[in-house]
């Protein structure tokens, strides 16, 4: 279940993503690049993360922060789950911390190193609130504080987000920078502290979300390859061989039996 931000908060948080299982079964997900860093709350048991190949296993903390993606991660637990996810703006971290945005990539840091003990007395509140509702009134109350704080976005930055996102990524750096008033060694900058990615990174994980949704809504009876140049890709071999690496799936395996939680969260079954 994904819910939208408080209006004030739009500029920081994308939406939250509610996730709850009971079941005797053991779970497994595969999550992957999507652009965004986010918050992790865990109210039940923590999920155990893996890292592309599977190796170098960590429980999760109950509370973390966690920055950009850019290979998939596996994700397994038991049945007992209760997570929430605040899926933050392409830019979060620096908004929220103040940090290069690249710290973070690829990393899950414990909520409570970075708030202290503000963050452990949010995670007790959040655990004892009943109901989805009331655990995001919780996180919003918290974040609602420190808006003050918050850095607004640099206009250019923003304005080569709104481009990015408006051609689907499907965009040249070449392209950007004649309608961006900005160098190519400016906008590197600019992407690289406030996403922790570079631009032609970030417009390729962007293409490949978009691409995700056409493939979603596509009709069953229809081919995959008949989508694959709209999506900005050069044929289907390049794009098999990209897909694979990011999501360690094949297209016809994220079509069809997959139990998609968001663009880029899934459930696998079995667990391998």
């Amino acid at each position: 279940m994904q819910v939208p931000p408080h209006p004030l908060l739009t500029g920081l948080i994308k939406h939250y993503l509610i996730l709850e299982s009971e079941t005797e079964n053991k779970l497994h997900f595969r999550l992957f690049p999507d652009g965004k860093p986010g918050i992790v709350f865990h109210y039940k048991n923590p999920l155990t993360q893996f890292a592309g190949d599977r190796d170098g296993a960590a429980l999760q903390p109950r509370a973390f922060i966690y920055g950009q993606i850019s290979r998939y991660n596996d994700l397994t637990g038991n049945g007992n789950l209760g997570m929430l996810v605040v899926v933050l703006q392409p830019d979060g971290i620096y908004s929220l911390l103040g940090i290069p945005a690249g710290e973070l990539n690829n990393h899950t840091v414990p909520l409570s190193d970075v708030f202290g003990r503000e963050a452990n007395g949010l995670e007790e509140k959040l655990i004892s609130a009943t109901g989805a509702d009331q655990k995001i009134q919780c996180i919003e109350k918290f974040l609602l504080k420190k808006l003050s704080g918050i850095r607004s976005r640099d206009p250019l930055f923003k304005e080569s987000l709104f481009e990015i996102y408006k051609h689907g990524g499907v965009i040249t750096i070449r392209e950007l920078l004649s309608k961006i008033p900005v160098t190519e060694r400016q906008l590197e900058r600019k992407f690289k502290t406030y996403t922790g990615r570079s631009p032609k990174n970030f417009s390729d994980t962007i293409k490949f979300q978009h691409f995700l949704k056409q493939l979603q809504s596509q009709k069953i009876n229809k081919k995959i390859s008949d989508i694959v140049y709209d999506g900005g890709y050069y044929d289907p071999s390049h794009l098999n061989n990209y897909f694979k690496k990011i999501t360690g799936l094949t297209p016809v395996q994220y079509k069809n039996g997959l139990h998609l939680l968001a663009s880029n969260f899934m459930q696998l079954s079995p667990i391998a």
